[in-house]
């Protein structure tokens, strides 16, 4: 990695920042760091890791940004489809955009998911171009000026951590392509479970349509977060809408004694 930065410098940074920003499972965190731990031996100064890494971040932010407040909501379900949690992605970056506003741009870089889906959900939106360069640009320097920090000042550990893996010579590469191969199927079998489990309780939306025509008592739950439900205008009659948030705290009023169906988007 090293002589990589070396040959490639600031384009490599930027090339890094800017695909992790679109989406790619690239982190460039740790390109930064190891920039900022090297700023003497390759001549790089703190000024222009900030740039560069802005220009990236900024740039695949932007596109994104216009994105969603083009296509809307799908472009959310795609990005979060590339995630290894894509059920709970969109709502989980919607309660946090919900809560906390224009103001969770500042901390997005620091928050898996929120990174990506950030800027399309504002576009979603309709906030103003402006205000999001402006909160995104000070989430950015935020998140890049930690990690040339940390670069700074752990530079030794991160040159005893390079010598480390210098010594394994080329088993270091297999044994980090095994642990991340580990952790990712670990992840899909754990997700893979969980789909079985639905399976064996799940009801089609022909089938739900037949029973409501029929008039059978049902109880029908709309689990949508709050931006979604107001935010996309299909609604089945008569369901009672709780949030995932709010859930534990409301349970209560579904009805007893008549099958429960929950539905969400």
């Amino acid at each position: 990695m090293i002589h990589v930065l070396e040959v490639y410098g600031y384009r490599l940074i930027f090339a890094c920042v800017f695909a992790e920003n679109l989406g790619v499972p690239l982190p460039s965190f740790p390109v930064i760091l190891l920039a900022a731990s090297s700023i003497r031996s390759m001549h790089f100064s703190i000024a222009g890791l900030v740039l560069v890494s802005a220009g990236g971040a900024l740039a695949g932010d932007v596109f994104w940004f216009g994105l969603g407040r083009l296509r809307g909501r799908p472009i959310l379900r795609t990005l979060c489809s590339l995630t290894l949690n894509p059920d709970s992605c969109v709502s989980r970056t919607e309660n946090i955009f919900v809560r906390h506003g224009m103001k969770s741009l500042l901390v997005s870089k620091f928050v898996p998911g929120l990174n990506t889906v950030g800027p399309p959900l504002a576009g979603m939106l309709k906030v103003s171009f402006l205000w999001f360069v402006l909160f995104d640009l000070g989430g950015i320097v935020v998140w890049s000026g930690s990690a040339i920090a940390l670069g700074i000042l752990f530079r030794n550990q991160v040159e005893w951590a390079l010598e480390w893996l210098q010594a394994f010579g080329r088993l270091s590469v297999p044994i980090l392509a095994v642990l991340i191969a580990g952790w990712l199927m670990f992840k899909w079998l754990e997700r893979r479970r969980f789909y079985q489990l639905l399976e064996k309780s799940r009801i089609a939306a022909p089938e739900l349509k037949e029973m409501l025509d029929r008039g059978e008592p049902i109880a029908i739950v709309d689990l949508r977060s709050n931006l979604s439900y107001q935010t996309e205008g299909m609604k089945i009659p008569g369901a009672i809408h709780i949030p995932p948030k709010q859930f534990e705290h409301r349970f209560r009023e579904i009805p007893q004694g008549r099958p429960v169906i929950m539905y969400c988007t």
